[in-house]
């Protein structure tokens, strides 16, 4: 029988995705001083053991690739809820600044995907 850690862990959807990615560079910037967002990402099962032993060991060598280490596991394996599991993370440990900028971006991009699915139908459907 599958953990509830196990339920949980899986791909990010496509939006939450592509707003981590965009948003890279600042973060990798940003949250050099991230152990303790770390520690609660795994507290909060969105990393697992062997993941966390990645990151340190990203961490141990630069603090940015530990970082971008973390980011690429949350978006393969956070599961569809890591997103709001990582905003939460975000505010309690001293990054209420990043979690705001990523949830404007997040709400654009929603947005414009929504705009995106339904220009077809606007192009394709005839005047009356």
């Amino acid at each position: 029988m599958a953990t509830a850690d196990e339920l949980n862990r899986g791909r990010m959807n496509e939006i939450d995705r592509y707003v981590i990615q965009s948003n890279m560079e600042d973060l990798c910037q940003e949250l050099k001083k991230s152990d303790v967002l770390i520690t609660n990402m795994f507290s909060r099962h969105i990393f697992n053991a062997d993941d966390i032993d990645m990151i340190e060991k990203q961490l141990e060598k630069n603090p940015r690739q530990g970082i971008k280490e973390a980011l690429k596991c949350l978006m393969a394996s956070g599961g569809v809820n890591a997103f709001d599991v990582f905003i939460d993370c975000l505010n309690k440990s001293g990054f209420a600044h990043v979690a705001e900028k990523l949830q404007i971006d997040r709400k654009e991009r929603t947005e414009a995907m929504n705009v995106e699915a339904k220009l077809p139908d606007a192009v394709t459907t005839p005047p009356s």
